[in-house]
């Protein structure tokens, strides 16, 4: 057994506070432990980041109470998305794969690509209660490639942008009324830095897996590559004009913090607005309690045809086993079902898959009524598409080139055209040929 396994066996004992504190982690004895039952099948789940632990616990804890015959084990959490491709890809080798992955939605056509990833089109098709499970096709397709579905969305995010409103507020905006485009947006974030030296206005972030530069060129209309894949898209108009929104922002006086800065500074309330993405409102809302309160708004987008990136993970199957397969099936099954989708929502940011759960008055239909800064995000799904992938096994180098050539726009280091040039030719380069 792996040195980084751990197991969270956690059936009807918890009612009764049978709790056992392991690793860090609060673990209930099993009621098949109790009776000395052994359970059908065990399956392993691997997840990143760590901070998320509570959220893939509580889904496999009630998994295993809906489905005693099956024990869930969580491998130990890799520290982001792709620490967990790497470590599937060394796990691959040393023959401990897992038997399922929440995956990053950028990371799963490695896993496809390499014949790791089990295609699920066949499960879909054979389940006959898949139509009651409330995914549409358009979500579905998000981890798609090649036509096969190589996974299935568990956790979307939207990009957004979050307003401290009592900064707006003390600015002269008004805080139920937030502006929808970068004009609106950039002059109140002017006006917040009138406040004093110790305020900011803006940041928009262009650092994030690739994912934030795919979110600009996307709302203006963009995309990475042609349908085809044959050559780069992203140096069109839409490219272009992210670019010079970066610029504009850079001259704006965008403060010259790094991701995790940022997002530290909206968090101790020095930082009006933040374009980031909405797995974030938690965090943000947990911070902000007692001092100012959290708004959303929608990231701008140039027409109802713009498509964004969806950002968050889709669950993809490993394992090869045919008992255990039918066990992760179902385990998936509950994790994108109603159930799941609700944990997944009162935990984190997340956009869920669920749609028709959503119309639930007594399940998500009632948290989102009750949580009104939860439908921003996840109003914007219709816009959303997948998480682009490029070709090839050069996905972290052209990352980096993105986020470099990014850095040196907003910092007015490199001119908008000049940098676009560089940047497509950096990425050609990289690209199989």
């Amino acid at each position: 057994m792996p040195k980084n396994r751990r197991a969270v066996l956690i059936a009807s004992a918890l009612a009764l506070g049978a709790l056992a504190v392991s690793s860090g982690h609060v673990v209930a004895a099993s009621a098949d432990a109790k009776t000395g039952t052994d359970k059908k099948v065990t399956i392993r789940v691997s997840y990143a980041p760590a901070h998320l632990s509570g959220l893939y616990e509580a889904i496999a804890t009630r998994f295993m109470e809906n489905n005693p015959e099956i024990k869930v084990i969580l491998d130990s959490p890799a520290a982001d998305y792709q620490g967990l491709t790497q470590q599937i890809l060394r796990q691959k080798i040393t023959g401990e794969l897992p038997d399922v992955t929440h995956e990053g939605l950028n990371q799963i056509r490695t896993l496809a690509d390499r014949g790791i990833a089990v295609p699920l089109d066949n499960f879909v098709a054979d389940d006959p209660t898949w139509k009651d499970v409330g995914v549409p096709d358009s979500v579905k397709s998000f981890a798609s490639f090649q036509g096969k579905s190589y996974g299935l969305p568990f956790a979307i995010s939207a990009p957004v942008i979050f307003y401290n409103a009592t900064l707006i507020k003390r600015a002269g905006g008004d805080p139920n009324n937030l502006p929808t485009d970068w004009t609106g947006i950039i002059n109140l974030a002017n006006k917040v830095k009138t406040l004093g030296p110790e305020n900011d206005g803006i940041y928009v972030e262009y650092t994030n897996g690739g994912w934030s530069f795919q979110m600009l060129v996307g709302s203006f209309g963009g995309r990475m590559m042609n349908e085809q894949e044959q050559k780069v898209e992203f140096n069109g108009p839409a490219g272009l004009q992210a670019m010079n929104l970066l610029q504009r922002l850079g001259k704006e006086g965008q403060p010259s913090f790094g991701r995790n800065q940022a997002r530290q500074a909206f968090s101790a309330g020095t930082l009006a607005m933040l374009a980031t993405t909405s797995a974030e409102l938690h965090n943000y809302q947990r911070a902000a309690a007692g001092q100012f309160e959290v708004k959303v708004g929608p990231f701008p987008v140039s027409s109802t045809n713009d498509r964004l990136p969806a950002a968050g993970n889709g669950l993809v199957m490993l394992t090869q086993d045919r008992e255990k397969q039918q066990a992760a099936w179902n385990y998936i099954k509950f994790a994108i079902g109603p159930v799941g989708q609700l944990i997944m929502a009162e935990t984190t940011g997340y956009v869920p898959v669920n749609v028709a759960g959503m119309q639930d008055p007594n399940g998500l239909g009632k948290y989102f009524k009750d949580h009104p800064e939860q439908l921003v995000p996840a109003d914007r799904l219709p816009l959303m598409t997948g998480w682009y992938t490029f070709p090839g096994d050069n996905t972290p180098q052209i990352t980096k080139a993105i986020e470099d050539i990014c850095y040196e726009v907003v910092t007015l280091k490199r001119a908008p055209e000049d940098a676009m040039a560089d940047l497509t030719k950096t990425v050609e380069a990289f690209l199989p040929h």
